[in-house]
């Protein structure tokens, strides 16, 4: 009997604190509680309710000063704090994402030396923590507060006064209701009603008059002068360069000129295609009128040698730099970059964390975030599909490109009704199959194991193939195992940041043109070299906005205030009849 009353009390318990969490929802990129207005709310209750200043409730929910409306939908940004974290034995990046609800790449944003492993002992700075994460019980972080921006001003922008006049309603209580119950939906705390009804305690009974008092608000907006704190930077509308006769340009890539013992190989071969691509970018550029001295150097893996060659006497007068392979050695280019305010661009796939609080570096790459972002959007606009499968992949790698699908597929605004997406796993995700209903089954997974349990238990599922397609992720091209025939029948999708096609037209000209020049098949990493030399010096050099490269389309945009650029042009490809075809 004693446990059925701890059962008891720990249901009304859990309802309580359930009543009490609103829902969460994310809108570009910032997080807010969705509280709906029930009758006797007021802007000042949910002000104390939440702990929110009521500027920025009013900024999220443009109008709401002028009065509320029973039912309102009403978005109260999260209170977020940032923590110091003391790594712990046997933590991990995904374990510690997990605990402080926040992504990997968001961690390694902040804290790019983490990439090469955690230490015990090594503290983690984490931003943009939700309160709500943070556990009593566990003491291995500190709470550091945001700095309020509120006393931010910017010209014309008014800020808020509030005045209020007291006013009481008389309810009667009703069958369901509690005095917590009632205290959350006017927003009055218990101990107020209790002292303004003269209550001993929290028991109320149906039919009780219960006296509720609340404010009735008059807002005003006041004019401020601009005061802008220290170092808060003004969002980038572009890159601006400065007109040049002439200018420099620097191409940092690891050929490995010294070819000492151990050496990378592979990685040398791609540095001498790239640049194969970059002379050809040139050439093209300089028979448009550019001007530049082009500096190419040898720059290796480490971070020691990449620092003597930015501090060589010809580097201070660089306009642009290119390169380099490495994320070592693109941590010091980038750092001088933003200390000397030259131009850098990352030509292959690096961390995010390049671009973090530096706007001088660009990523040509878009990250694998951005990919399955793509991905989502492009399903959200698939009007014919009836619902969605979601598989979650169980590599850690695999987290951010699923937790990026998810999180677009919930969030992108679109025109109509939102499909309905299904969780699932790879042990059931076959059991929410629906004869004749078109579906899509997303498993962004890179492991070569789980992508093919996935495929041979779809196959053996019997599912009628022609309602079924997969999103599933570009390595899956490069698994012998994996029957084509399988991809080819269940419409093959994948995100991918680039489109090497030898049957289009502009691809089979530069084809030509690249076999004239070095008599050789032309590589991924040349069409590379061409595209991002061509578009960055055309682009920002010269002004000129070219169109599509190669095997690349740029569409850089700035990833939040103060920091660089990346590129979020995603290609998505489809496997029909044996071929490969773009699909966006």
């Amino acid at each position: 009997m004693r446990y059925l009353i701890f059962t008891l009390l720990l249901g009304v318990f859990t309802a309580l604190r359930a009543q009490g969490t609103p829902p969460i929802e994310v809108v570009s990129g910032v997080k807010y509680y969705v509280h709906f207005v029930q009758s006797g709310n007021t802007l000042y209750g949910i002000h104390k309710t939440y702990n929110v200043s009521l500027e920025k409730i009013i900024t999220a929910n443009p109008g709401c000063e002028k009065g509320l409306v029973e039912g309102q939908r009403i978005l109260v940004p999260v209170p977020m704090v940032e923590v110091r974290h003391t790594v712990l034995a046997k933590e991990t990046l995904f374990f510690i994402s997990k605990k402080y609800g926040v992504s990997v790449d968001a961690i390694l944003a902040d804290n790019p030396e983490a990439q090469f492993g955690l230490k015990v002992g090594q503290v983690l700075v984490i931003k943009s923590v939700m309160k709500d994460f943070l556990s009593e019980d566990v003491n291995n972080f500190t709470e550091v507060p945001l700095e309020e921006l509120d006393t931010i001003r910017f010209q014309d922008n008014p800020t808020i006064q509030l005045s209020f006049s007291d006013s009481t309603i008389d309810h009667i209580v009703l069958a369901h209701e509690t005095l917590y119950i009632i205290s959350k939906r006017f927003m009055v705390s218990t101990t107020e009603l209790q002292r303004v009804n003269g209550l001993k305690n929290t028991k109320i009974k149906p039919g009780d008059r219960i006296i509720i008092p609340i404010k009735k608000e008059k807002v005003e907006f006041v004019k401020v002068r601009q005061v802008l704190p220290k170092n808060v930077v003004a969002p980038e509308e572009s890159i601006d360069f400065p007109s040049k006769n002439t200018y420099n340009v620097a191409l940092l890539l690891p050929f490995y000129l010294d070819r000492t013992e151990g050496y990378p190989e592979q990685l040398a071969n791609f540095a001498t295609e790239f640049y194969m691509g970059a002379k050809l970018a040139l050439d093209s550029l300089e028979s448009l009128g550019l001007h530049a001295n082009v500096y190419v150097f040898d720059v290796k893996s480490d971070s020691a040698s990449v620092k003597k060659i930015v501090e060589k006497d010809e580097f201070l007068d660089m306009d642009m730099v290119i390169g380099p392979f490495s994320m070592e050695s693109a941590v010091v280019v980038s750092r001088w970059c933003k200390e000397n305010e030259v131009q850098m661009a990352c030509p292959i796939s690096l961390p995010t964390s390049l671009i973090q609080n530096n706007k001088f570096v660009t990523q040509a790459v878009p990250s694998e975030a951005t990919q399955q972002s793509a991905l989502a959007i492009f399903a959200l606009n698939n009007k014919e599909t009836e619902q969605f499968i979601l598989i979650k992949p169980t590599g850690e790698r695999d987290q951010v490109a699923y937790s990026s699908f998810r999180n677009a597929f919930t969030t992108a605004p679109i025109t109509g009704n939102r499909p309905k997406l299904i969780d699932a796993t790879l042990e059931n995700f076959t059991t929410f199959l629906r004869k004749g209903v078109q579906t899509v089954i997303v498993f962004p997974a890179s492991d070569k194991l789980q992508a093919l349990k996935f495929m041979n238990s779809l196959n053996a599922s019997k599912a009628d193939a022609q309602f079924i397609a997969i999103y599933g992720s570009r390595e899956w091209m490069n698994f012998d195992e994996m029957k084509a025939s399988f991809r080819n029948r269940f419409h093959f999708h994948f995100a991918s940041p680039n489109d090497l096609n030898f049957t289009y037209e502009k691809t089979e000209r530069f084809l030509r043109k690249y076999r004239t020049t070095y008599t050789a098949d032309l590589s991924k990493m040349a069409a590379q070299g061409f595209d991002v030399t061509f578009y960055f010096l055309a682009s920002q050099l010269m002004g000129i906005e070219p169109g599509e490269g190669v095997m690349n389309a740029f569409q850089l945009s700035q990833k939040g205030v103060g920091n660089g650029y990346e590129n979020s042009h995603v290609f998505i490809i489809r496997q029909e009849e044996y071929k490969l075809i773009r699909s966006n």
